[in-house]
């Protein structure tokens, strides 16, 4: 018996995609190719759900207003999340920033993360210390919100969302200020 090229190649099973993956279009869809998975952050995935808008305020501003807050969460937790991996990148093993510094290279790596560090740490300082905890475990680290929330202020255990979007709210407006400081 003869055996083909299709023969051969036996697909043992999908990938495994979990709950936290959604299919984005950052893959080129072009010539039929197909939309690729990208594994969603913790406060993607919330504002996905839609808990980042409050239906309360909704009902006493209005929904289009609402929308607009949490949009607003939702760039102020990329930005805090895009900010901690720029602080938190590692160098290269055997590499002398110093070096970099001395040499004037406008624009480097290293004043970027020092910059970076300063905006953060204004932020920081503009923010409750609660609230700096709740978005730098969330938004930087990854971890859950109800687990993250419980663990940092006990007292919200039943309304640990509500307490993600106030210091999302938080964040917004340290952001604010440190980028008019």
């Amino acid at each position: 018996m003869k055996s083909t090229a299709a023969e051969a190649v036996e697909i043992q099973g999908p990938a495994i995609i979990t709950a936290d993956h959604a299919q984005t279009r950052h893959i080129s869809t072009r010539a039929g190719a197909k939309q690729g998975w990208e594994r969603l952050t913790v406060y993607e995935k919330e504002f996905r759900l839609g808990h980042l808008c409050c239906k309360a305020a909704a009902a006493k501003h209005g929904i289009k207003e609402e929308v607009r807050r949490a949009n607003a969460r939702r760039d102020a937790a990329f930005a805090f999340d895009e900010g901690w991996r720029i602080i938190n990148a590692s160098w290269p093993a055997g590499f002398d920033p110093n070096r970099v510094r001395a040499a004037g290279i406008s624009g480097s790596f290293v004043d970027v993360e020092r910059a970076t560090k300063q905006f953060w740490r204004r932020v920081e300082l503009a923010m409750g210390t609660n609230d700096w905890m709740i978005c730098r475990r969330v938004c930087g680290e990854g971890y859950k919100v109800a687990e993250t929330v419980v663990s940092i202020q006990p007292g919200y255990r039943d309304s640990t969302l509500a307490r993600f979007r106030e210091a999302l709210d938080s964040l917004i407006e340290a952001i604010a200020k440190a980028r008019g400081a």
